[in-house]
C-alpha cells in the first residue's frame, strides 16, 4: 500500500486531501523530503506551501519574527474574530499572555494533576471490566480520560462535556476546512463568556475580586483563576477571555486522546511492544515519547511569512501560507535513525528531536500535562488489562491534519 501511495504522489504530486494521503500520509511526506521538500498547491484558493524537512521546519519554527501565528494555524486566514487565543499571538503579544497562563502549568501543579489523573483511569477501567469485553478503548478511556481530567482542570460542569467534546470536533475541522468552523466557535465562545461574566459577577458581589473568591464563592479551576486575574493590571476582556479559554479547551484534550490511542494501537499492532511493556512497565514514559515521534497527533500547522522567503527554488511572496509538517520532520533520516521504525530502545537524544508539541516560544503549554495523562493512561492498561489485543479493525479520526485513533476495539 505504501509503494503505491508513493507512485500515485510521485505521478499526481501531492495533495494533502486526497484519500490515499489522508489514510495513511507517510509514505507521501517520504516522497515530498526526497523529490519535492517545498511543495505548492492551490487548492485551497490561494498559494500554500509545505515543508518536509526537518531543517526546514526547525528553521521556520525558531524564528518567529519571520514566520507569525497572527492569521491562524489552518490553511485558511483568519484574524481579529479569534481574539484571545495565545496561539495566535507573536511575540511580545505571544510572550506576555503565555506568561500570564503558564503558572498554572509549572511541573509541580503538573504532578498534582496526576494523582486526578490515575484516580480517573482506574474508575474508567474499572467500568470497561463492569461491561465485559469487548470495548471500543477511544469511547470508553482515551477520550473521557483527558476531557473528563482537563474539565476539572478548567472548573466548568461536567454537564457540559458532551457539547465541549461537539465544539472542539468542528473547531479542529477548520485546520483543513476554513468554513467548518462559525457556528461551533461562536457556541463556544457565547458559553464561555457567559461562564467568565458569572465568575466575575459572583466574586464583585461577595466582595472578593481576587484569588480570595476561588473554592469559596466561585469554583476551583482555570477559569476562575484567569477570569479574576489581572493582565496588565485589568481584568482581560470577556471576548479575549473566551478566546484564550476556547484555545485550551480544544487543545487540552483532542490531541491527548489521539495521543493515547495512537500510542496503544502500535503497541497492541506487533504484540511483542505490548508484552515488552507489560514487563518492563518502566518504558512506559520512553514509549509515549516515541509515539509522539512516529504518531504525532498534530501532522502540521501553518504559519504565515511576514517578509520575502527564498526556500529551495522557491521564492514566497509575504503573507503566503505555509505549512510545517512535524510529522515528516519526525521522520528525517537526517535526524533519527531507522525512523519508520517503532522503538522502545530509541536513544532519548534522538526522542527528544521530535517536534509534536511545536518547538521554540511557541511549544504547546499543556505538553507536561499530555505527556503524563498518555503515561498514567499506559501504566494503567498495562497493570489492569495486560492481556489486552486488537479486536478488529481501526479508523482514523476525521480531520485531514490531526491524526489518531477514531475507533479503537480492545479486547481481553
Amino acid at each position: 500500500m505504501g509503494d503505491q501511495i508513493a507512485a500515485e504522489q510521485t505521478a499526481n504530486g501531492y495533495d494533502p486531501l486526497a484519500a490515499e494521503t489522508v489514510a495513511d500520509p507517510f509514505p507521501a511526506y517520504e516522497w515530498l523530503r526526497s523529490q519535492c521538500p517545498v511543495h505548492r498547491t492551490d487548492q485551497f484558493g490561494h498559494a500554500l506551501y509545505t515543508l518536509s524537512r526537518r531543517a526546514d521546519v526547525h528553521a521556520v519554527l525558531t524564528h518567529p519574527e519571520q514566520w507569525s501565528n497572527r492569521l491562524g494555524p489552518g490553511v485558511g486566514y483568519s484574524g481579529t474574530e479569534r481574539m484571545g487565543d495565545i496561539q495566535r499571538f507573536d511575540p511580545p503579544d505571544h510572550t506576555a499572555r503565555r506568561r500570564f497562563a503558564r503558572p498554572e502549568f509549572n511541573p509541580v501543579r503538573v504532578v498534582e494533576l496526576g494523582d486526578e489523573v490515575r484516580a480517573l483511569a482506574r474508575r474508567l477501567v474499572d467500568q470497561m471490566l463492569a461491561a465485559g469485553p469487548p470495548a471500543e478503548l477511544h469511547d470508553d478511556f482515551a477520550m473521557p480520560l483527558p476531557i473528563v481530567g482537563f474539565i476539572d482542570m478548567m472548573g466548568v460542569d461536567q454537564a457540559d462535556a458532551a457539547n465541549i467534546k461537539h465544539w472542539a470536533d468542528e473547531m479542529v475541522r477548520a485546520l483543513a476546512d476554513p468554513t467548518a468552523t462559525g457556528p461551533a466557535y461562536a457556541a463556544l465562545g457565547a458559553y464561555l463568556r457567559e461562564r467568565v461574566a458569572d465568575v466575575r459577577r459572583a466574586a464583585d458581589e461577595a466582595g472578593l475580586p481576587g484569588d480570595e473568591a476561588i473554592g469559596n464563592v466561585v469554583p476551583d479551576g482555570l477559569l476562575s483563576t484567569y477570569a479574576l486575574r489581572l493582565f496588565d493590571g485589568e481584568r482581560m476582556h470577556e471576548r479575549e477571555m473566551a478566546g484564550m479559554l476556547a484555545q485550551l479547551m480544544v487543545a487540552g484534550h483532542e490531541t491527548t486522546t489521539s495521543l493515547i490511542t495512537n500510542l496503544v494501537f502500535r503497541l497492541l499492532e506487533r504484540r511483542e511492544r505490548w508484552e515488552a511493556l507489560v514487563a518492563d512497565p518502566s518504558l512506559a514514559e520512553a514509549a509515549v515519547e516515541e509515539s509522539l515521534r512516529y504518531d504525532p497527533p498534530v501532522l502540521g500547522l501553518c504559519r504565515t511569512n511576514n517578509e520575502p522567503v527564498t526556500l529551495g527554488d522557491a521564492q514566497i511572496e509575504p503573507g503566503t501560507k505555509v505549512m510545517v509538517l512535524y510529522a515528516s520532520a519526525n521522520r528525517d533520516p537526517a535526524a533519527f535513525e531507522r525512523p519508520d521504525e517503532f522503538r522502545l530502545d530509541r536513544p532519548w537524544t534522538e526522542l527528544r528531536r521530535h517536534y509534536s508539541f511545536g518547538w521554540g516560544v511557541h511549544h504547546c503549554l499543556g505538553a507536561p500535562i499530555a505527556r503524563q495523562t498518555a503515561r498514567i493512561a499506559l501504566e494503567t492498561l498495562l497493570a489492569r488489562l495486560p492481556d489486552l489485543e486488537l479486536a478488529g479493525p481501526t479508523e482514523r479520526i476525521a480531520s485531514e491534519f490531526l491524526w489518531g485513533r477514531r475507533v479503537l476495539p480492545v479486547r481481553w
